[in-house]
């Protein structure tokens, strides 16, 4: 029997390639260290995004992305991590969901 993953997503995503720079302040530790890197978008929806990364995010970070250079790029600046797995040795996939508070 094959494993049934419900799809929690509210909104549809549809296909958006861009490479975004990010910030991310994880916790190492115990010391609060600050990550800057590169990700690229995947998939884009009104409400999240879909990135890959070579950094490992946890469910529950809170990502900041740059202001892209491009005036009609549509990703908001923060969303938060709700789901991320490795892909292999140095790509991890996320799920973020937009903040309201930009």
């Amino acid at each position: 029997m094959s494993a049934f993953r419900k799809d929690l997503r509210n909104d549809a995503r549809n296909p958006f390639v861009e490479a975004l720079e990010y910030s991310v302040t994880v916790t190492d530790y115990k010391e609060p260290q600050k990550i800057e890197d590169i990700a690229v978008c995947v998939d884009l929806s009104s409400n999240g995004i879909g990135i890959l990364t070579n950094h490992p995010l946890q469910a529950g970070h809170i990502v900041d992305f740059r202001k892209s250079e491009k005036e009609d790029t549509q990703v908001a600046k923060r969303a938060e991590v709700k789901w991320a797995v490795k892909i292999d040795e140095s790509i991890y996939r996320a799920g973020l969901k937009f903040t309201r508070s930009q």
